[in-house]
């Protein structure tokens, strides 16, 4: 479980569906393990950056630090996206949507790491700011069973694509 229920909580508690939709508390809405799901976003790019999972506290921690904190469902704890691999997340900005399940940070990456990849992915020195900087062809997917990429069909796109791609920025305008 990822947040002890009994904790008081810094967050207005959801009263009615027009508070919650319409009004100014923030009153997110954890799930049934403690966690709203959180996408993560360069605030100059677009680019994703991460889907994470954060508890009440990771959320707190963010909005008082500004640093992006999250609930590692895996390790069961608290961690501050950076701390070991230096590439920290400032917080520009934080939104939520409508009914408050759903998180969207936009950030300043900061630092660099070293990114070193086993298992059935190359060994690589590239250095990326984004979790999600793999690639694989749709057709290594499709089949009776998943198919554990091999070498020749996992990419990263090169920097030059990466700046020609378009950005979430440009395609989606902000309300």
């Amino acid at each position: 479980m990822a947040t002890d229920k009994s904790v008081p909580s810094a967050f207005a508690a959801r009263a009615t569906l027009e508070q919650v939709e319409e009004g100014f508390a923030l009153a997110p809405k954890f799930d049934a393990d403690g966690l709203i799901p959180c996408i993560t976003t360069d605030v100059d790019t677009g680019e994703v950056l991460m889907l994470g999972y954060m508890n009440a506290e990771a959320l707190e921690k963010t909005i008082a630090s500004g640093e992006a904190h999250y609930w590692s469902r895996s390790r069961q704890c608290l961690w501050r996206k950076g701390a070991t691999s230096g590439l920290t997340q400032k917080l520009d900005e934080m939104r939520i949507d409508d009914d408050q399940d759903a998180v969207w940070l936009r950030v300043r990456v900061a630092g660099s790491a070293l990114v070193v990849m086993s298992g059935t992915f190359p060994v690589s020195t590239a250095r990326s700011s984004s979790a999600a900087s793999r690639t694989t062809r749709r057709a290594d997917l499709c089949g009776s069973a998943w198919r554990s990429p091999g070498k020749s069909s996992i990419r990263r796109p090169s920097m030059a694509m990466r700046q020609t791609r378009p950005s979430f920025e440009r395609s989606v305008p902000y309300v």
